[in-house]
Order: structure tokens, then sequence, then C-alpha cells
């Protein structure tokens, strides 16, 4: 009987050492987290230049877009990074990465602020990824706005839509910069996504291919060239005769005055904007894009039909082109080479402005333009990574502009974008445009064209002796 109320009290007494081990080890849990969870605040008048300043809302604002109170931009010097980054990406190494892009220091002084106060959610998950130093805005941005009204904006914002602002158009809602025009959305499609319209699509888009309106499609080979003349060569992955461009848009249901809404999945981005460009030197006059396609637009988790749309024929209501001047041909491009009030911005991998590969299995030549400066691009030929977030939608515009200003690619110059053949060059034309530059263009021919041509000017291979950066700020995130 004895022993077994010994054994009992040591059982007790065993479990209360237990349950007691247990519930200290939960309050050291509890503590760390109310150490993260003990948020501060300052107030607007507080904010100094010295400190980190992180806007946390949508993309669509930080550019520009109106808010719920009508207030378009950004605190000054904030640098973008969407709360929804989070979620969007669970690797702490890779948000790390999108935070070194930006330059963004976990250890310095960084206020962060929405529209109006922070949810103290917002204020744990950056705190968890290592600020030490962090402070919410009190009352946001509406708040500031009371004390200080000279907010920085993408001069051409309204170039680049949000899922929700086009979410809203479809719906027959108000949206901001749309006057009751006719639009057409179009989901552009590149080699390899024969059914990816298919598959499901934005309500009410249209499908376009890139070899029906971008270019004429040539060999993908380089071993399928050696039996056709150049004079022929010449003729791939140039725009197409101005008569099929017109057939395109007409049968596309649009004319010179459509809204044109581009998308893409992040594969496409570049091949949208090559649309975009062709349609633009055709004469039409509005054309936006879809801000992270429907990378962004699936990630928001928004509805996609699989109802094919097709438009009724009708007359685009002018010659073609309207806006030539936006396409420099190779005499142009010849031209500009030497022009001290020039930029060749090579629009191209590290490695293909370098000249170690050409990049392109239907170019044989590595090297670049003569006089080209750096203007970035991406991992190789067909990635974009350092114009785009991780969601897709574009890179902030100011770190690009600071970029393309170290490497001499500046508004006041006439700016000759390039890469292989227009694509990548399409994109960062656009970014131009709506940063306000005006004397812009994209050599189409490109390196595929300028390498095949006797005595084209080329640049001696390797890094420039003048050049601004040994290593480009590029931080892939293993796309």
């Amino acid at each position: 009987m004895k022993k077994n109320i010994i054994i009992r009290i040591v059982f007790l007494s065993a479990m209360c050492f237990i349950l007691s081990c247990t519930r200290e080890q939960e309050k050291n849990i509890m503590y760390k987290e109310n150490k993260i969870a003990e948020v501060k605040y300052i107030s607007s008048p507080e904010l100094d230049k010295t400190v980190q300043i992180i806007d946390t809302r949508t993309s669509d604002l930080y550019l520009g877009w109106k808010n719920n109170k009508g207030i378009s931009g950004h605190i000054k010097n904030a640098i973008d990074f969407p709360e929804s980054w989070f979620e969007y990406e669970t690797d702490k190494t890779k948000i790390d990465i999108e935070l070194k892009r930006r330059g963004i220091e976990k250890e310095k002084k960084t206020i962060i602020y929405g529209d109006e106060d922070l949810d103290e959610s917002v204020y744990r998950k950056f705190a968890a990824q290592g600020f030490s130093d962090l402070y919410i805005l009190q009352g946001g941005l509406n708040e500031y706005y009371t004390h200080n009204t000279d907010l920085e904006r993408l001069k051409g914002y309204q170039r680049y839509v949000s899922p929700q602002w086009l979410q809203d158009l479809i719906d027959g809602k108000p949206v901001e910069a749309y006057n009751g025009e006719k639009y057409v959305i179009i989901e552009v499609s590149v080699p390899g996504e024969q059914n990816e319209y298919k598959k499901g699509h934005i309500r009410g888009a249209v499908n376009l291919f890139t070899d029906d309106i971008n270019h004429i499609a040539g060999p993908r080979m380089i071993q399928e060239y050696e039996n056709i003349p150049l004079k022929k060569q010449l003729t791939f992955w140039a725009l197409p005769p101005d008569e099929q461009i017109k057939n395109v848009l007409e049968n596309t249901g649009i004319d010179k005055d459509t809204m044109v809404i581009f998308y893409a999945t992040a594969k496409g981005t570049t091949g949208a904007n090559r649309t975009a460009l062709v349609m633009d030197y055709a004469g039409v006059k509005n054309i936006k894009f879809l801000n992270g396609g429907k990378t962004l637009w699936n990630l928001e988790k928004r509805p996609l039909s699989t109802e094919s749309v097709k438009m009724e024929k009708i007359n685009f209501g002018t010659a073609i082109p309207q806006n030539p001047d936006i396409i420099i041909d190779y005499e142009k491009e010849r031209r500009l080479i030497d022009d001290k009030n020039a930029v060749i911005a090579s629009v191209r991998s590290f490695e293909e402005y370098l000249g170690k590969k050409s990049g392109y299995t239907y170019i044989d030549k590595a090297g670049d333009i003569k006089n080209a400066r750096f203007a970035y691009a991406g991992s190789n030929p067909y990635a974009m990574e350092d114009f785009r977030n991780l969601d897709n939608t574009m890179f902030n515009y100011k770190i690009v502009e600071k970029r393309w200003k170290l490497w001499g690619i500046t508004p006041e110059k006439t700016v000759s974008f390039h890469c292989g053949t227009g694509w990548r060059a399409s994109e960062t034309y656009y970014i131009a445009k709506a940063l306000g530059w005006k004397d812009v263009g994209v050599y189409v021919g490109g390196w595929y064209e300028w390498s095949k041509r006797d005595n084209s000017p080329v640049m001696e291979k390797g890094l420039p002796e003048d050049a601004p950066e040994k290593e480009p700020q590029e931080f892939f995130n293993g796309e």
C-alpha cells in the first residue's frame, strides 16, 4: 500500500515538474512573440530624411493611382514593398533578395506605412524578417498628406493598370482614367502557350499570338539559315507588312481610338510589350498594360473564363503607320552610334552585353553594337528580372532610372533601345515613356540584324573602359 502511495507521489511530482516546465516554455514563447509585437509608432511631423521609408501598399498606389481619399502618389524617397509579397513568397531568403534589390537595410531605422494606420500584423511580418528599428507611420499616407502634399509618382502611371482596376472596368464600375471609350482586352500568347488562353483567361479578353503580329517569324535554329539568302534572313523577326498589321487590328475589333489593355503570363510579358509597340507604330492611341499580368491576377485569386471571345471586324480608321518614328531602322541606328546627343541602350543580359554569348539559338555571333551602354535586362535572353517584382509587376521605377543614369542613358538624349530582336527593348521603351522621356525608340532589328549585316560597327568584347560598374546591381531570385 505504502509502495503504491510513494509511486503516486513520485508520479504527481513528475507531472507537476513537467507542467511547470511546459508553462515556462510557453511564457518564453509568448515573451518572444510580445517582443516582436511591441509595435512602435511615429507621427508624420517626426519624419526626417535620415530614416528609411517603406510603402506597403499595392504597386498601383505607389505608382500614382488615387487611393480612396483621392490622393495620388507616395511619400518622397519611399521604397515600395507591398505587404502582400510576404504572402506570395514565404521563403525568407527570397524576401531578403527582394529587399536587397531595393537597397533596403534591415538595420536602419525604418518607417512603414499604408493609406491609414497599418494593422499590427503587417508590422510583425517586417519584424519577423529581421527589421530591428521599426515604426508604423501614424494615420498612414492620408494623415501625412494633411501636413505635406508634395508626393512623388510615376509621371505616366496610368499606363499600368491594376487587377482591381481591370476587374472594376469589366464589371461596369467607374474607374480612374476611363471616359467610356471602347476598349479591348488582349491576352498575348507566345510560342509554347498554345493552350494558355483556352485553360482560362480574363473575362472578355481576346487572344493574339505573337507570331501573328509581332514579326515575320523565322527559323529558330541557326543551322536552318545556311541555305537561306541574306536578304530573306533580314526579313525575319522584323515588323510584318503594314497591311498585315492592319488586318490583324481590324479583325480584333481595334481602331485607332480603341483603348487596348494588354496582359500575358510572366513568360509572355515581353511579347505583350512588343505587340503593343506594333499597335503603337500603327496608330493605336491608348495603350495600357495590366501591371503584373496574368501572374498577379492569379495570385489575387481572381476569376478566369473559358469562354472564347471573337470581335467583329471593323475599320481601323486611318492609314498605317501613324507613328513610324518609334521604330528605329538600321541606317538610323548607324547614325546614332556616334551622335553625342544619343545613346544606344542595350537591353540584354550582362553576358550578352560583354560578348560572351549570343543567347539565341538562331543568332550565331556574340557581341554588341558599337558604343552600346548596358541598360539591364535579366539572367538570360528571355528574362527581364531587372524590371520585374516577384509578382511580375514593374520594378521600382526610380531605381530603374537611377541605373540608366549611371550608364549615361538619360532623358535629354535620343535613346535607342535594342536587344536581340526587339522584345525586351519594347518593355523598356514603355517604362521610359511612363517616366516622361520624349525622344525614345526601339531598334527592332537588334543584334540579330546588326550581326548579319557586313561592316556593322561593333564594340570590343568585354567591359568598356569607362563602364561605371564592373558588375550590375542584379539579384536573381532563382527564376
